[in-house]
């Protein structure tokens, strides 16, 4: 009985603050838009190909604008949110006197669980593996001042520049080793490579999209994960993403402590600034990206500005959102099912493309325009957001967060509504 007892207990429905949910739930629309390009294989399309494919007369335009407005910015408002969701779950126990610690590790060990699942057998841009594995450093900052956590936040945010000089000034492209490592078991299988400009090999990823055998499938997948820890480790995503969610726990300490969901004058100061520095550097970065990549100087350049762009952007937005839901009957509400099951939403756009765009699917990769794919995307979060509306008015989690609050509380928990 004392056990039970001694248990810590989820946030209640009048907990939750309906702005998080809201922002939440564009946060997984617009990543999945991101993400769509990846499933659908037109991010892999080779030069040859996409000079001869059948565009549209607004796809350039419509993918000019997306990368400028859209990449990066909606992981970095989901880390943001991370953030904030770490000091709601600290306040919440520390309210009924529960230790928080052994309560977040548990979580973050289940969530590095379900992460590890997706990105090995599924999806090689998974975020939930990393977000577990800085869950467990996040728990160091607990404790830290407001001023101490913007102190961090920027050194962590900053830090990438210094490690992309690091490696061009010693020569030493360490991630390519992992590359390197995934390309020999990809040849192991017996899968095709192509052959780079400077004569080096790696593995076809349009070939990827046409393996029709989910055994083959699987064993192509299950050692992706070297991949994406390449890409992490080139582009220092890890300190890019700490440095936010630690920029979240100071927000969400401002919205729970000092209400500054209601602060107008700074939410707009926020969003001035950050649409001012933020947007112009993004659309120069998608410029550079598009049309000027092509040495050193210009991938320093890229990094330069990813960094000085997205956040500020990132942060108008979250900003922006929070002014419009001042009204209490905002259309933003649209949103707030899809992110009270972002965990179960995240994982089902995964499955629904795979089986939209790979071979053993319907077999789209590589088929369609950037315009087509992004109504794709738009259909699908449709579809998501009825099925959530109609899941949650019979049941009180999304059905992987329920797996995740048991697993984490370590008990069985009830998901139905009570009918009144």
């Amino acid at each position: 009985m004392n056990t039970i007892t001694n248990q810590p207990k989820p946030l209640s429905e009048k907990d939750r603050i309906a702005y998080l949910d809201i922002l939440r739930g564009i946060a997984i629309f617009f990543i999945f838009s991101a993400n769509i390009v990846y499933f659908s294989g037109y991010f892999l399309l080779p030069e040859n190909i996409l000079e001869n494919f059948p565009f549209t007369s607004v796809d350039k335009i419509f993918d000019f604008i997306m990368y400028t407005l859209v990449d990066g910015k909606f992981y970095s408002i989901f880390s943001l949110l991370f953030g904030i969701g770490f000091v709601v779950q600290y306040n919440n126990l520390k309210k009924h006197n529960k230790p928080f610690v052994p309560f977040f590790r548990r979580r973050m060990f289940w969530l590095l669980i379900i992460g590890l699942c997706h990105l090995t057998l599924f999806w090689i841009g998974d975020i939930l593996t990393l977000y577990a594995l800085l869950g467990f450093i996040l728990i160091l900052f607990r404790h830290k001042s407001n001023k101490q956590l913007l102190q961090w936040a920027v050194a962590l945010i900053l830090f990438p520049i210094v490690h992309w000089a690091f490696m061009y000034v010693t020569g030493w492209f360490y991630p390519g080793y992992f590359y390197k490592l995934y390309g020999e078991y990809w040849q192991s299988l017996g899968l095709p490579m192509i052959e780079m400009g400077n004569g080096q090999l790696r593995p076809n990823g349009m070939h990827y999209f046409q393996i029709d055998n989910l055994s083959t499938f699987f064993k192509a997948n299950l050692k992706r994960p070297v991949v994406r820890l390449a890409m992490i480790l080139e582009e220092g995503r890890a300190f890019k993403v700490l440095g936010i969610f630690l920029i979240g726990i100071w927000a969400g300490r401002k919205i729970l402590n000092e209400d500054i969901l209601s602060n107008t004058k700074l939410l707009k100061r926020i969003a001035f600034y950050g649409f001012i520095i933020g947007l112009p550097i993004s659309v120069f970065r998608t410029v550079i990206e598009l049309y000027l990549r092509t040495d050193a100087f210009w991938d320093f350049m890229h990094t330069l500005t990813y960094t000085f762009g997205t956040v500020p952007l990132a942060m108008a937005y979250a900003s922006a959102f929070a002014l419009i839901c001042q009204n209490t009957n905002t259309w933003l509400k649209w949103f707030a099912p899809v992110g009270r099951m972002a965990l179960s939403n995240y994982i089902f756009q995964t499955f629904i493309s795979l089986i939209l765009f790979n071979a053993f699917g319907f077999g789209y990769a590589g088929k369609l325009g950037f315009t087509s794919i992004m109504g794709i995307a738009l259909g699908i979060f449709i579809c998501q957001n009825i099925f959530s509306r109609w899941w949650l008015k019979h049941f009180k989690y999304g059905p992987l967060e329920w797996v995740w609050r048991q697993l984490t509380y370590g008990k069985r928990m009830a998901i139905k509504n009570r009918r009144i």
